[in-house]
């Protein structure tokens, strides 16, 4: 059996909140992490009796990163978006044409939420008086990943999709995935502050799930 080709498709929303934030490691080179440690750690076999699969990122393009720019005006860090954009040239350079971003946007307005009560936080939202917040959004990431991702598998591109994302909106995308192309491998690594290797969940091919 031939080596699996692999592309990894990163909710970078996800990867940086679910375990990147606050440590040593927000300049994570998520190409040498997938490159030597992820992927060498899977062990899938096709079938119960036959020998593990190797698996190799794909040449043309190895990971897509999907995230969208910081707005400046709702940075919680004077230097969030030129931090931001360095990060992205720096691994941009790094990878030499392995990564590519796929940018959202994010949407910043006024709205109206009900406010949770401190001496009734249990109470119904329909029940609490309102007030006038800021609400930031990100806009398009999940679409553009699941989009992409669903129309690599389809178009023949590659033979396994890693997923890393603890959103479960994507969960569709996957299952649609499973229906239309079994014979791709599905893999998803949730962000956490544990391990990353640690909290890859390999597919089972076309006796399993993700």
């Amino acid at each position: 059996m031939s080596a699996l080709r692999t592309r990894v498709y990163i909710d970078g929303y996800n990867l940086y909140y679910g375990c990147l934030r606050k440590t040593a490691f927000k300049w994570l080179d998520v190409l040498t992490l997938f490159e030597t440690q992820i992927l060498p750690s899977i062990l899938y076999r096709p079938a119960p009796d036959a020998a593990p699969a190797t698996m190799t990122l794909h040449p043309d393009c190895a990971i897509k990163y999907f995230t969208a720019k910081v707005i400046e005006s709702a940075a919680k860090g004077e230097g969030s978006v030129s931090s931001r954009a360095q990060y992205h040239n720096a691994l941009t350079t790094h990878c030499g044409g392995k990564l590519s971003f796929v940018m959202g946007h994010y949407s910043l307005h006024k709205a109206n939420q009900h406010i949770v009560p401190a001496d009734d936080p249990k109470r119904w939202p329909r029940d609490c008086a309102k007030i006038q917040v800021w609400k930031l959004e990100e806009k398009q990431s999940d679409v553009n990943l699941a989009l992409h991702l669903y129309d690599d598998a389809v178009s023949g591109d590659v033979d396994q999709v890693v997923l890393v994302t603890n959103d479960t909106d994507l969960t569709p995308a996957l299952e649609m995935l499973q229906a239309r192309c079994p014979h791709i491998v599905r893999g998803l690594v949730i962000p956490t502050r544990g391990e990353i290797a640690d909290q890859v969940a390999t597919s089972r091919g076309r006796r399993g799930g993700v």
